[in-house]
């Protein structure tokens, strides 16, 4: 429990864009990351949530069960703690590998989906219907993964000794 108060936390309590190495990125990518991060932790828990009505049999459909899905899912959340831990303490890892991993783990998010209703002939309307959402929120996270990608390779060939 005290994860998830701490999860609620950083969420929920002001950013000081001023502190540390904040201010040398844009309050946009700051925003953009604490949204990318919510919504990260965000569909982990319905994830989780819908996985275990599924397998208690509560639901009346069923939706094959998918273990490598929920680990991606978990390198997403963990990804999005960690960003939110460190603009807690005045830092945002914007290096290109971070989100080159951010990008992949959310891009193979999106692709899972997209093959898991290529691949549903029974119950397709149902299954459509409970992870479009997550289609189209990992989707805003791919984009705005995207734009910081292209906004930090765009200043720094611009101005070489930027610091963002």
């Amino acid at each position: 429990m005290n994860v998830i108060k701490e999860i609620l936390h950083n969420l929920t309590s002001p950013i000081d864009t001023e502190a540390g190495a904040l201010n040398n990125i844009p309050d946009i990518i700051i925003k953009f990351s604490v949204f990318m991060s919510a919504n990260a932790i965000f569909q982990a828990v319905l994830d989780v949530i819908i996985e275990v009505l599924i397998l208690s049999g509560i639901t009346p459909f069923k939706i094959p069960f998918r273990l490598e899905f929920l680990f991606l899912t978990l390198i997403s959340t963990i990804i999005a703690y960690l960003t939110l831990n460190g603009l807690r303490e005045g830092n945002l890892d914007l290096t290109k590998n971070t989100l080159f991993l951010g990008f992949i783990v959310e891009t193979s998010l999106l692709l899972a989906d997209i093959y898991l209703l290529f691949n549903t002939t029974k119950e397709f309307w149902v299954v459509f219907g409970v992870r479009t959402p997550f289609l189209i929120l990992t989707s805003f996270n791919i984009a705005l993964v995207s734009f910081i990608l292209y906004r930090n390779y765009h200043i720094r060939h611009i101005r070489p000794n930027y610091r963002f």
